[in-house]
């Protein structure tokens, strides 16, 4: 019983574990009882006692399941307290690497940015301006190619 709760927890069951887990439980009195009236009472204590003790075993080893998904940032995201200001961006030219629906990724400069556009579907490869910064938000639009630099 104890082991089925564990991993019940530790793993995406849908509640197959739980089930088992209950079975063992219900099979352990009902056997108890067949013994003796004294051992079937036994049971009845030993499932009562060892079920939260499962149960705290279990949640205390949660946080290394996969069902928990316990996540870091990694250090450099645009959203870091430590992140440079974005505000340098207005104005540059850069290109979509995702569907903007409103919001995807593309790349300004040397940087790959999390941006959206106002509302509108910009396909991938798309070229954009920065018009807009407001913290980690950057807003662009679909612009066309920056005009060549005029010839000496």
């Amino acid at each position: 019983m104890i082991v089925s709760v564990v991993l019940e927890l530790l793993t995406p069951t849908m509640g197959g574990f739980t089930l088992v887990a209950l079975g063992f439980s219900a099979g352990s009195i009902y056997l108890g009882f067949c013994h003796t009236q004294s051992f079937g009472f036994l049971m009845v204590l030993a499932n009562l006692t060892l079920f939260p003790i499962a149960l705290w075993i279990g949640l205390k080893f949660f946080k290394h399941s996969p069902m928990h998904h316990k996540h870091e940032l990694q250090s450099g995201t645009q959203d870091s307290p430590d992140a440079p200001p974005l505000t340098h961006l207005i104005g540059q030219v850069g290109r979509a690497l995702t569907p903007l629906r409103p919001s995807g990724s593309a790349l300004i400069g040397d940087m790959r940015i999390n941006v959206v556009s106002q509302g509108k579907f910009v396909e991938a490869g798309t070229l954009l301006k920065v018009i807009h910064v407001e913290g980690p938000r950057v807003v662009v639009e679909a612009t066309e190619a920056p005009a060549a630099p005029p010839a000496n």
